[in-house]
């Protein structure tokens, strides 16, 4: 009795019985606990970090860490941005005070004769293909087009005939191509370089400058004074891999990405910046401009040709019954109709078919011989022993014809399309009248433009254009759509002027040929929709184009009105 203990005092073995108990201490769980003595739950081991993962409770701790480094970032590029800004408005005014000691001479008349020559290789392509794409379609076998064509032409040698359009189109080309090689002997802009960072680049093509208009003006011993000029702060220098760190296409790659990131940022900071309500604006007048003024540059022709066109088939004469037996006709058949009529053993020979319709005719024992024909057409005909040789009457000018014993020989070759083969002198003229009519309102903005103001003249120009739309609901004649077409381009020219300078003078250097890109490309589009939706119209009515037109110029303008004045204000 006295060798045991009671249950309640010691759980463990009995002493006699040898049975486990279930409590007893393991000495290997007391090793491990010997081990762990004195630490908590907090200290142990996160069993991911022996996968590689990373502690959540770390990771906080790092974004923690990391958060005050982004804000610092963040108040540091907003610093860099002031700091810029304030740069760029200390070099406006320097640069003006730079440019009125270099002068204005012969430097700024080359810039102007080359530039000029730019800009006429832009205006050629207003009206280059409205008078070259209806004389082209000849020598193409292109589709016909109611545009004014080019009346001369002359040959080399039998086959080859060098035709006026082609002579055209080589002038219409020399000013873009001259303005391409005169421009790779132009310096860059100086105000570019500088807002590049390019100081000493830019401090050299301004003493050019400087030095080119003193000695014409001989006064060459006159010293450029200026020895520093303001550069603003560079937010993103240009990284540059040099042959020992890369390969030739790790640098053109990086070349890529840098200039790619520089145009989408200038994109973003035109569309999003602090520039995008004037951004909105001017897109709205650039869209309005180009959708009046290109559609009704196209509409005008295309109505004048339909007026010519209806008064050339009221004159069409109809002949019906008609009996020919045994004659020879020479001479040009045209704008004509003959109806349920009989020809017998009749010649056709070197004449010319215009504009003629045979409709219901029996012809028996004709001979048809060198025979041109333009919109001639054989309908419902009975055509008997009759002999076809050298003509153009091709297989799709007769319609629902029965031939008997009838023979096509040797016939022209060639284009199988009807053309005219007269020039439309109408609407050549048309087309150049409606081109020159542009330089008086030229001349006048150039003069006012700084009296009057962007804002008016862009307005006032607009509502005028508006008001001559509605004048065309009179145009009924040929000679009053001549009128109001060059009223009309008169008028809307000087808009396109002040709306050019403003756009340019809105935006800073280093933003403003991305700003004008993108406001160009939208006139581009403009401008396609309106020609489309314009010509679509002609010939079904008026109205639709002249209250869109209105429409259009009238908004437009109205908007305008929102955009702040550039008159007085230095170019950033």
């Amino acid at each position: 009795m006295d060798d045991y203990k009671y249950q309640d005092n010691y759980e463990g073995y009995a002493p006699n019985d040898g049975y486990y108990r279930g409590n007893e201490s393991n000495p290997e769980e007391d090793a491990q606990s010997d081990v762990t003595e004195g630490h908590d739950e907090e200290d142990e081991i996160y069993e991911g970090e022996y996968q590689g993962i990373p502690h959540p409770d770390d990771v906080k701790a790092k974004q923690a860490k990391m958060a005050p480094s982004r804000a610092d970032d963040l108040r540091g590029q907003t610093d860099l941005m002031a700091e810029r800004m304030e740069d760029e408005e200390q070099l406006a005014h320097q640069y003006e005070t730079i440019i009125d000691e270099c002068g204005h001479g012969r430097f700024q008349w080359i810039l102007f004769f080359v530039l000029g020559l730019a800009l006429m290789a832009d205006g050629v392509e207003v009206f280059v293909v409205s008078f070259v794409l209806p004389s082209a379609e000849k020598d193409m076998c292109l589709s016909s087009s109611k545009k004014g064509m080019l009346g001369w032409g002359f040959s080399m040698g039998t086959n080859y005939h060098f035709h006026s359009w082609r002579v055209f189109v080589i002038i219409c080309a020399l000013p873009c191509t001259v303005s391409m090689v005169a421009l790779r002997f132009m310096p860059e802009s100086p105000r570019f370089l500088l807002e590049m960072g390019k100081h000493d680049e830019a401090w050299m093509i301004l003493k050019q400058v400087h030095d080119t208009n003193m000695r014409a003006k001989g006064a060459p011993e006159k010293v450029f004074t200026v020895s520093h000029i303001k550069t603003p702060k560079q937010m993103d220098e240009f990284i540059e891999i040099q042959s020992s760190t890369g390969t030739w296409y790790q640098r053109w790659l990086v070349r890529f990405k840098t200039t790619f990131k520089q145009v989408w940022d200038n994109a973003l900071y035109c569309v999003m910046g602090p520039y995008r309500m004037n951004t909105l604006i001017l897109a709205v007048v650039w869209f309005t401009m180009a959708l009046s003024y290109y559609g009704l540059t196209v509409w005008f022709p295309d109505m004048i040709r339909y007026f010519q066109d209806e008064a050339y088939k009221s004159k069409m004469k109809v002949f019906f019954g008609e009996h020919v037996y045994g004659a020879t006709i020479n001479f040009t058949m045209e704008n004509q109709i003959h109806q349920r009529g009989k020809l017998v053993n009749d010649k056709f020979t070197k004449m010319y078919f215009k504009h003629v319709l045979f409709e219901d005719t029996f012809f028996d024992e004709c001979y048809f011989e060198d025979v041109t024909s333009t919109d001639t057409y054989f309908k419902n005909c009975t055509i008997e022993s009759t002999i076809f040789y050298n003509t153009d009457l091709y297989e799709h000018k007769f319609i629902n014809c029965r031939f008997i014993n009838t023979s096509f020989l040797e016939q022209k070759e060639g284009c199988h399309m009807d053309f005219e083969q007269d020039n439309d002198f109408l609407i050549y003229l048309v087309s150049f009248l409606g081109s020159l009519s542009v330089l008086p309102g030229n001349i006048i903005s150039a003069l006012l433009m700084d009296r009057v103001g962007r804002l008016k003249m862009i307005g006032g120009s607009m509502l005028i254009s508006a008001v001559c739309c509605f004048f065309l609901f009179f145009g009924n004649s040929e000679s009053a759509m001549i009128g109001w077409q060059c009223l009309f381009c008169g008028t809307s020219i000087a808009a396109w002027n002040a709306l050019d300078v403003i756009t340019v003078e809105l935006y800073p250097t280093n933003q403003r040929a991305t700003a004008f890109g993108i406001l160009n490309g939208l006139c581009k589009f403009g401008a396609i929709l309106g020609n489309t939706i314009f010509a679509s119209f002609v010939g079904i009515t008026k109205v639709v184009p002249i209250l869109l037109a209105a429409a259009s110029l009238v908004g437009g303008g109205l908007i305008a009105l929102r955009l702040p004045e550039t008159r007085e204000q230095v170019l950033m």
